[in-house]
């Protein structure tokens, strides 16, 4: 159920100025949020929690014993998270119980359907039984926070099995190889990387590198281990690859499907609000303005703070780190968009100094595509000519701004120029300027 959105409002020298302005740099089925007030708050949502470069995603198909008898204890061992897809019908009592004992934030399970058949040949009516009951039963086995997602049998589907499941849940896998991109996601053709008898750590470690290195998802799909199971994988090279994930987690997510889903909704929906934000104390709320029982899934956030604010502390809030870029200082913490208040505050000063010039304190993507999006904050007031040039010389793009102050947003459109290398310039009448070299693909 969606909830009513409150005014948002900062309080300055006693009057109340609505300020949100608000600039989503779409990114077709998420965005990354850039936010920024008249007086210099500024705000972005991550694109990929915790501003990491890739995300994996570990799945396993039809719930052979292995999986639960060896696949679970490893994945435990290591600290990461997985989605099992369970054949609802399948599931004996002895399973169903051992599960429910294995049953943790670690872990989705979802819909392998209930019987495992053709959805293609089954029809509507098929279709939407297997759905059905085997999401009743995930539910009320594992819980509300279970059946989100779902993998397609034997990989089979059509366009109307896609629309059905579209009705029961937020995404489905295929057995379709490859990765997915978040510039042009579809959440129920899912593509994956799938193991078999003869696959090597070595070649799914590669898997992870390539999505890290192209910003994309990768989903694996996993069946058998060892002997038992259809095309079992050797546990050795699932404990192998499980230890390159972990320690690749400073470039990589590692999230079950449903969680991935869960943030590419919420980040995209989210805005944050301040209720009261000086050089003392801000006062904020993260709201998506969506159900709290299904959308519970973290968004990372990044704060400019005031650079004279040496050591901060954010309420309810215990891990967050602060980090300076361009000469400005931002704190980047994990928070559940739900409306809640959390206070970020000084808890030691140093001198507050005004520094000349200009910064850029967002840029878009680069390489480009079809826009270039990017702040500038300047610290005195100044006239500015902002100039989009190729490397011959060729004036592209120009913009000119009359008395800039504080922290401006600029847009250009580029969907009309060609491939290549370009040279950002932006120049104040005081003598400033900043060059950056951009890329056209």
């Amino acid at each position: 159920m969606k909830k009513s959105r409150s005014k948002c409002i900062i309080h300055q020298h006693s009057l109340c100025l609505t300020f949100l302005l608000s600039i989503n740099i779409s990114l077709n089925s998420y965005s990354q949020k850039l936010d920024i007030d008249n007086f210099g708050f500024f705000y972005q949502i991550a694109p990929i929690f915790e501003f990491k470069q890739g995300v994996v995603s570990l799945t396993f198909d039809d719930g052979s014993r292995n999986q639960f008898d060896i696949g679970i204890p490893l994945l435990k061992e290591k600290g990461l998270l997985a989605t099992f897809y369970l054949i609802t019908n399948f599931i004996d009592s002895l399973t169903q119980s051992k599960l429910i004992k294995e049953n943790s934030s670690e872990f989705e399970f979802g819909s392998h359907t209930a019987t495992h058949p053709d959805l293609i040949k089954i029809g509507i009516s098929g279709d939407n039984r297997e759905f059905s009951e085997s999401q009743s039963f995930l539910k009320r086995t594992f819980g509300l926070n279970a059946g989100f997602t779902m993998s397609y049998p034997w990989g089979i589907y059509n366009n109307s099995v896609k629309q059905i499941a579209s009705e029961y849940f937020m995404a489905a896998r295929t057995t379709d190889p490859g990765y997915n991109s978040f510039y042009s996601l579809n959440r129920y053709e899912l593509r994956t990387q799938g193991f078999g008898h003869h696959s090597s750590a070595y070649q799914a470690n590669m898997w992870v590198n390539y999505a890290i290195q192209n910003k994309l998802w990768l989903v694996e799909m996993i069946h058998g281990i060892n002997d038992i199971g259809y095309s079992p994988v050797d546990s050795s090279v699932l404990s192998e690859h499980f230890d390159y994930i972990v320690n690749a987690e400073d470039k990589v997510w590692c999230s079950t499907v449903s969680n991935v889903i869960k943030y590419l909704d919420e980040s995209k929906n989210a805005i944050v609000e301040c209720d009261f934000c000086d050089d003392s104390v801000y006062n904020i709320r993260v709201d998506d303005f969506m159900d709290d029982s299904v959308y519970n899934q973290q968004i990372t956030l990044r704060i400019k703070i005031p650079s004279f604010w040496d050591k901060v502390s954010i309420s309810d809030i215990e891990n967050f780190r602060t980090e300076v870029i361009n000469k400005s200082k931002f704190v980047f913490f994990n928070v559940l968009p739900d409306n809640k208040r959390h206070s970020i505050t000084p808890i030691s000063l140093s001198s507050s100094e005004a520094e000349p010039g200009i910064k850029i304190v967002y840029l878009s993507a680069n390489p480009f595509m079809d826009n270039i999006r990017f702040s500038l904050e300047f610290f005195e007031e100044t006239d500015i000519e902002i100039t989009l040039s190729n490397l011959n010389g060729q004036l592209l793009i120009q913009q000119m701004e009359k008395s800039a102050n504080g922290v401006i947003n600029m847009y250009f459109e580029t969907s009309g120029i060609a491939k290549g290398i370009y040279l950002l310039r932006v120049t104040s009448s005081r003598g400033d300027c900043i060059f950056k070299k951009l890329v056209k693909v």
